[in-house]
């Protein structure tokens, strides 16, 4: 999807989820499937919830690559540069000018949900219901803020150095277009989870590529990854921590 570069930074699972982190188990449809309104959800996506929940902190770095591979398709397969924290990458990424940064496109890596047209305003609350508990369960705040605090110490240290206005000027728009080459995967993973839902609400069946391709998003916060970069020659990640 081709999104205008000052947009909202886009964001940032099976033929069925089977075969990208072997057999799925479906939690049956009983009190466990209810969202916090009572309303039942989806047994592929309560598993998904319940993956979440349950995901180790380790990484499985092989199989990040093999999904990277697989999402970029014909459009090539980028050097994976991985870097240990957000800290490091935000530091490694400084190597670009500003001139450079800003001709980067907007982070548009990881397949991005489909609208889907809910059926009325019932369903459109439940929808927004998931996607807040979502980004509950995989802690898209918390890891938001880990994100953002490299940006606002460089910022900060600008400022504290009382450089001039200019400076200060060019360190905060620094850091905000290494913003805009960026996903954050438990963000990307949370509206991975509503969509999935959404599509199934509508009638996609559950080994459509609609819904698979939101289940390799999913899968590659799942097996680890925390946030990537996207330059003209890398995809810069960053594993998830415990």
């Amino acid at each position: 999807m081709d999104i205008g570069r000052r947009e909202l930074l886009v964001g940032s699972a099976s033929l069925g989820l089977a075969t990208m982190v072997g057999p799925l188990v479906v939690i049956p449809a009983e009190t466990e499937d209810l969202g916090p309104s009572g309303r039942r959800w989806h047994p592929l996506t309560r598993s998904l919830l319940d993956l979440a929940n349950r995901a180790g902190q380790g990484l499985d770095r092989s199989r990040v690559g093999r999904i990277v591979r697989e999402v970029s398709g014909e459009h090539g397969r980028p050097i994976i540069k991985w870097m240990d924290t957000p800290g490091h990458a935000f530091e490694y990424l400084l190597r670009f000018s500003l001139d450079e940064l800003a001709q980067m496109p907007t982070a548009q890596f990881w397949p991005y949900p489909s609208f889907v047209s809910v059926a009325n305003e019932d369903a459109e609350e439940r929808s927004v219901e998931l996607y807040l508990h979502a980004t509950r369960v995989l802690r898209v705040e918390e890891h938001g803020r880990a994100l953002m605090a490299p940006k606002l110490s460089y910022t900060g240290q600008a400022i504290a150095s009382r450089s001039r206005p200019e400076v200060v000027l060019e360190a905060r728009t620094i850091a905000a277009e290494i913003g805009w080459i960026e996903t954050s995967l438990p963000g990307a993973a949370a509206r991975a989870i509503r969509a999935v839902e959404d599509l199934l609400s509508a009638g996609y069946a559950e080994d459509s590529m609609e819904i698979y391709h939101q289940l390799r998003t999913f899968e590659a916060f799942e097996r680890g990854l925390l946030a990537t970069w996207e330059t003209p020659e890398e995809l810069v990640c960053v594993p998830r921590w415990s």
